[in-house]
């Protein structure tokens, strides 16, 4: 993995570390996930969700492989606030 990739899971890690208070759920697992960038460049999606989701592990959950159903929405551009909001739901 490149710097600028683990950088980035490690800010994910800090992040989801801060906001998830919850217990590692063990369940299955639906996610709802919402990308808002912070830019008009062009991107592929699916290179933000491997690291959001390995970044979680442990964390939210044991491991990705218990999300059996991944919904994703590009939203509009947000200059202000780029993120990626998440919704995980039991099966």
């Amino acid at each position: 993995m490149k710097k600028e990739a683990k950088d980035l899971k490690n800010s994910y890690i800090l992040q989801a570390r801060k906001q998830y208070k919850g217990e590692v759920l063990s369940d299955l697992l639906s996610v709802y996930i919402r990308v808002y960038f912070g830019d008009n460049r062009v991107r592929d999606w699916d290179n933000y969700h491997k690291l959001s989701m390995d970044s979680l592990t442990g964390i939210v959950f044991k491991d990705d492989s218990q999300i059996k159903l991944a919904t994703v929405q590009i939203m509009e551009v947000d200059k202000e606030n780029p993120r990626i909001e998440l919704i995980l739901e039991k099966i």
